[in-house]
């Protein structure tokens, strides 16, 4: 049980960050092309579903670990999905797409699952 509530945490915190990444311009533009900016909906869609997976893996990392403990596994998580993300977004961004899309439907999968067992 609590293995799967760690993978959670781990993959709704980079698709959550890749969700928030995605709502900023920069982003969105090496994305789809130069100076392309994401219609509002569509970027308060991103930025909702980001803060989404966060909570979900503030939720995952507090009832695996506790709270405090689970707090402070969180902010590590965040550290390593930021640290990934930025290094996928530099270098290989059809990879930090791909993966930040599993990442989100496989976290959100895995935290139902987690909740179910």
């Amino acid at each position: 049980m609590t293995t799967l509530y760690l993978f959670a945490l781990f993959t709704l915190s980079y698709g959550g960050m890749f969700a928030l990444s995605m709502a900023m311009d920069r982003h969105y533009a090496e994305l789809r092309g130069r100076g392309a900016e994401p219609p509002p909906a569509l970027r308060r869609r991103w930025q909702l579903g980001g803060a989404a997976a966060l909570a979900l893996a503030l939720a995952a990392s507090a009832h695996a670990l506790g709270g405090a403990h689970g707090f402070l596994m969180w902010l590590g998580a965040l550290t390593g999905a930021c640290l990934l993300l930025v290094l996928l977004l530099s270098y290989a961004l059809r990879l930090a797409v791909l993966l930040g899309v599993a990442a989100y439907a496989c976290g959100s999968v895995a935290y139902l699952l987690a909740g179910v067992y």
